[in-house]
């Protein structure tokens, strides 16, 4: 009886410090370390991309919302890479759905990997996708879009992104 109370105690635990790490991602806050390969197997690694604003976009094939979001996505790409801007969407599909991933991709140009190819993600456990976090070049977490909140449009994005690479960096 005791071992079963420890084991959910421990297990609650667990699920308290999930969603105490993913409560700690908010604006203005320094963007956690995030490294993965991407679909073409190429490396991208957060911490690398200081004085570039990123976007990091987590999503699901099988998400609705992140579907609708992903031309805008798209177009913020098209008109900012040339510019430095850097993105990843992060699929949060399993694995063994790659194949799912790649026919939902065919027409996006911008880096995609799978959430299981990361080898480091402080982000914590996603508690639901579509979720995109904007990044400065400081390296902080300029804004955060939901669907429910402040959803993933071209305009919104264009917007922030072009403050941001207005911004200069603080040299500390």
């Amino acid at each position: 009886m005791i071992s079963i109370v420890r084991f959910f105690l421990f297990l609650g635990g667990l699920l308290l410090s999930s969603f105490a790490a993913q409560a700690e991602v908010s604006e203005g806050q320094q963007a956690p370390a995030f490294v993965a390969t991407t679909l073409d197997g190429k490396s991208f690694d957060l911490s690398a991309l200081k004085d570039k604003v990123v976007v990091l976009h987590f999503w699901a094939t099988w998400c609705a919302p992140c579907r609708e979001e992903m031309p805008a996505l798209e177009a913020v790409w098209r008109k900012y890479r040339t510019k430095g801007l850097e993105v990843l969407a992060i699929s949060a599909d399993r694995p063994r759905a790659k194949n799912d991933v790649r026919q939902a991709i065919r027409v996006l140009t911008f880096p995609i990997a799978l959430l299981d190819s990361a080898s480091k993600n402080d982000f914590g456990p996603l508690s639901s996708v579509p979720i995109t976090y904007v990044i400065g070049k400081d390296g902080k977490i300029a804004q955060i879009l939901t669907p429910d909140l402040l959803p993933l449009r071209e305009a919104t994005l264009g917007t922030e992104i072009d403050a941001l690479q207005a911004a200069k960096t603080e040299i500390k």
